[in-house]
Parts: structure tokens; C-alpha cells; sequence
């Protein structure tokens, strides 16, 4: 497979990533350009976050970028390698891209932190591998691909130990003040992995925000039917159901605001009044559809909220995300504050 030659395009081309987020494309255009010509997906939050920091008073310090390789997949045509019918041979690599940025706004420094699962298409040409494409991964094959699976079970009690049973019927049918410090240690703990207690989805953004307010205290309300309530129920070997509010983002918004009615949450109206703990939605293109999830866990020292998320993994990104390609002049969004 000469894993040196590929295993050295990859290297170089995440170095000059590395360079994008705090430099511009700019600064490695053509270097850029001679590795990956087709692959710009992967470069655009990059190039966005980059040219946001000046309008929001930030500056740009360091930027680390990881690389761990998780699969290498060989095509059966060519030992190591498989080559299509043009006869290029091509190879197929999941790795995960960890991104550490530092800066400062202020006097403070902060940092934020992504991961991005992608799997590459490299091509040989002229005895030299490039990479021809870069396609991102959801969370389900992500997980798949680390071998995060989740663990055996055991048999008795439903497949839980009784003292997880008590934890869990002391959390669902408690009736305790919402505990935003305990939300804040599960976004830290989780926003760039999954707990094995509970299935991973595709798009994993709501699961994630679902359980961290069920350990903060918010009580599931138990149902029959998917379309309503908000629960998570397990099952033996595996066989787990869940609302669809507790998965969906479109879904979990509309929970929300019947939980308004109820006082128990709030919608406001700035981010400045939302509190760690709180939810914000996103509606990406402005026409009613809800298609993102993301928990607040920390502030800026000009009152923006940082955000930890999943789909893709975020550690204490700006709140707005308008260094995504996903964003939009139509953008809009759902802040929600839970009352204590």
C-alpha cells in the first residue's frame, strides 16, 4: 500500500489546514491547491471562522490540529489499493480532525475546540498520492469507525445494575431544582464523545442536548406514542426507544414551547439572557424547520454564549455559528431558558 507516500499527503495537507484556520487560505493557497484541488468542503469553516474574528473583537493566537487515523479501506482490484476503471488507483482513509484554536478578546484568552470525522478519497498519480476528495462522516459512522460501540450489558434488571436503576428513577421522577453545574460537566465531558448508556444517531445534536439536561435534572415525561413527551426508555440487548423530541431538534423545539406554557421554560429574546444550561435551536435557512441543537456552557467577557454540540463536535464555539457553511443571512434562532 506504500503507507509512507499516502500516510505523507495526508500529514501535509492537514498542516496546511492547520495554517488556514489562523492565516487565511491565503497564506497556502498553492500549496493547497497542488494537494487538493476538488476538496474544499473541509477548508470552509476554516476560512469562515478565520475571517470572523476581527467583527466580533477577537484575535486570532495559535491554532493545533490533530490527526488520528482510524480506517484505511483497500478495493479488492489491486493488492493494498483499488483502482477504478480509468485505471487510477484510489484509497479510502477515515481520520478524525481535532482542532484546538486560542483567542483572545480583551485581555482573556479563550479556546475553542472542534472534531471533524472525515473519510478522504486519495488517488495515485505519477507514483504520488493526493487527495481528491474530503466528505465528512455523521456521529453514527464516526463512533462506528473508533470502535465506540456500545458495551455488553447485563441480563438482569433490563440490562442495567439495580444502583443504575435507582439513579435513574431518582432523576425521572425527582422533582429537584435544575442543576446547571451538572449540565455543565456533561457538555464537558461529552461534546467530543458518546456515553455508551445511550444510542448514537446520524445527526447526534439533540441526543447530546437531551442528555444534558436530563443530568442536570430535567425530568423526562414518559409516553406510549414517539410524537409526544420527551423520554428515553432502554431496552434489552440493545432494543432502546426515544421520543422523537428526544432526537430531533424540530421535534425537542416544539416540546420546549409546550414546556413553556407550563412556565417551566423560557424564551428570551437576546443571548445575553440565556444562563449556562440553556438551549439554543437553529433554523439554518429562516423557513420554520428546526435542524440543530446546541447547550450553553460558558460566556465571553462581551456576554456572548459559547456553545459545546454535537454534529460536528464543538467545544465552547460562539453561539450565532456563523463561521459554518450551514449559516445563512435567513438564519434564525430559538433561545430557550430554563427556569430553575
Amino acid at each position: 500500500m506504500n503507507n509512507g507516500r499516502w500516510a505523507e499527503a495526508v500529514r501535509r495537507y492537514y498542516e496546511a489546514k492547520n495554517q488556514i484556520w489562523l492565516y487565511g487560505e491565503g497564506a497556502v493557497a498553492e500549496t493547497f491547491r497542488a494537494l487538493a484541488p476538488h476538496a474544499r468542503l473541509g477548508v470552509r469553516e476554516a476560512v469562515l471562522w478565520r475571517e470572523s474574528l476581527a467583527p466580533r473583537s477577537r484575535r486570532g493566537l495559535k491554532s493545533l490540529t490533530r490527526i488520528e487515523t482510524r480506517r484505511v479501506t483497500a478495493g479488492a482490484g489491486t493488492p493494498g489499493a483499488d483502482r477504478s476503471r480509468s485505471g487510477v488507483a484510489r484509497l479510502y482513509v477515515d481520520v478524525t480532525e481535532r482542532v484546538r484554536l486560542l483567542y483572545r478578546t480583551g485581555e482573556e484568552v479563550y479556546e475553542e475546540r472542534r472534531v471533524y470525522p472525515w473519510r478522504l478519497t486519495l488517488v495515485q498519480q505519477g507514483g504520488m498520492w493526493r487527495i481528491a476528495e474530503e466528505r465528512p462522516l455523521n456521529d453514527l459512522d464516526h463512533r462506528t469507525a473508533t470502535g465506540d460501540g456500545v458495551p455488553d450489558r447485563p441480563e438482569r434488571f433490563g440490562g442495567m445494575s439495580p444502583a443504575w436503576w435507582r439513579e435513574r428513577r431518582r432523576k425521572l421522577f425527582s422533582f429537584r431544582r435544575f442543576d446547571r453545574l451538572q449540565v455543565f460537566k456533561y457538555a464537558e465531558l461529552w461534546w467530543d464523545g458518546y456515553n455508551p448508556r445511550f444510542r448514537t444517531f446520524r445527526s447526534d445534536c439533540t441526543n447530546f442536548v437531551s442528555q444534558c439536561l436530563w443530568y442536570g435534572g430535567l425530568s423526562m415525561e414518559p409516553a406510549e406514542e414517539v410524537e409526544r413527551g420527551w423520554w428515553y426508555r432502554w431496552g434489552r440487548e440493545g432494543q432502546d426507544r426515544w421520543s422523537l423530541s428526544w432526537a430531533v431538534s424540530h421535534s425537542f423545539y416544539w416540546y420546549m414551547m409546550q414546556l413553556a406554557q407550563r412556565g417551566r421554560v423560557e424564551p428570551v429574546a437576546r443571548p445575553g439572557e440565556l444562563h449556562v444550561g440553556d438551549v439554543i435551536f437553529y433554523d439554518w435557512n429562516g423557513d420554520g424547520g428546526w435542524q440543530h441543537t446546541a447547550v450553553v456552557v460558558d460566556f465571553d467577557p462581551e456576554g456572548r454564549p459559547l456553545v459545546n454540540a454535537h454534529t460536528s463536535a464543538s467545544y465552547h464555539r460562539l453561539w450565532d455559528y456563523r463561521d459554518s457553511p450551514a449559516w445563512s443571512p435567513e438564519t434564525r434562532y430559538g433561545l430557550v431558558h430554563i427556569r430553575d
